[in-house]
């Protein structure tokens, strides 16, 4: 086979008797052994995580699960609601809705951390370069991603949470230390507090663990996932979809 029409993956392999994942054996040597913190550390970065390395990964799954009544858990529970046959369907209403406005700022603000300090870059001086993308958003009108909450708007305290378990494990880097810089050049540039959020330091824990920036949102997709789940669980059980449906009905007008 000529090497242009061979193709390769190194993630995994069934064969016979055996499931080969990352080339470890998943019978053997991951079920009833490893967490799925760990596998997931061990599918996105390669390798079995440390115990650190670990714990910080449990806690960037757990940290987005949950946050209330929010746009994509409504959509999720909607769509449940007139397909309750494929809630696979669901799922992926919830999954759909992560983007620039909700959930999706991580992959957002780690492209903007990786493109400014990019992951093999030498030293640097965090707080210039800091100035420099906050002056560069500021020109262009764009609000800065990983900074700035409409809830939390004193500090957001699970961003608050994932840096100090960042900095137990020894994960914390550069790249939290530079969106720290990004945070105070964003606040004396508008003259108003800007705290990191949630997604903003999962975008710098997962750059100074080593993940490309187009991986930072697995940790809110995957995460979200078994919110949904969960929602979408109480919905088949408790449906609310109708007061949903009902209250939309009642304030609604029609104005050609």
């Amino acid at each position: 086979m000529s090497d242009d029409t061979k193709i390769v993956t190194g993630l995994g392999k069934a064969e016979l008797h055996r499931v080969l994942v990352r080339n470890i054996d998943l019978t053997q040597d991951i079920l009833g052994k490893l967490s799925f913190g760990q596998m997931t550390f061990l599918m996105l970065v390669g390798r079995i995580p440390s115990e650190n390395e670990g714990r910080m990964t449990d806690a960037l799954l757990n940290v987005l699960v949950e946050h209330g009544m929010v746009g994509n858990i409504v959509a999720a529970r909607l769509t449940v609601s007139t397909a309750p046959e494929a809630i696979q369907g669901a799922v992926a209403a919830a999954l759909l809705g992560a983007g620039s406005v909700h959930l999706g700022s991580s992959e957002y603000c780690a492209k903007m951390l990786q493109d400014a300090l990019p992951l093999d870059s030498g030293d640097a001086d965090l707080a210039a370069v800091a100035q420099g993308v906050v002056a560069d958003h500021s020109n262009r009108k764009q609000r800065v991603a990983g900074i700035g909450h409409a809830t939390h708007s004193e500090g957001d305290p699970r961003a608050d949470r994932l840096y100090e378990i960042a900095a137990e494990t020894g994960v914390r880097g550069r790249y939290c230390e530079f969106l720290e810089e990004i945070k105070k050049a964003a606040e004396a540039r508008h003259k108003r507090g800007l705290p990191i959020n949630v997604t903003g330091a999962i975008a710098a824990i997962a750059s100074d663990m080593g993940l490309e920036w187009q991986m930072a949102k697995s940790f809110a997709l995957i995460g979200r996932t078994l919110g949904a789940m969960a929602h979408i669980g109480e919905e088949l059980k408790n449906p609310m979809h109708r007061r949903i449906s009902n209250l939309v009905r009642s304030n609604l007008s029609y104005e050609p």
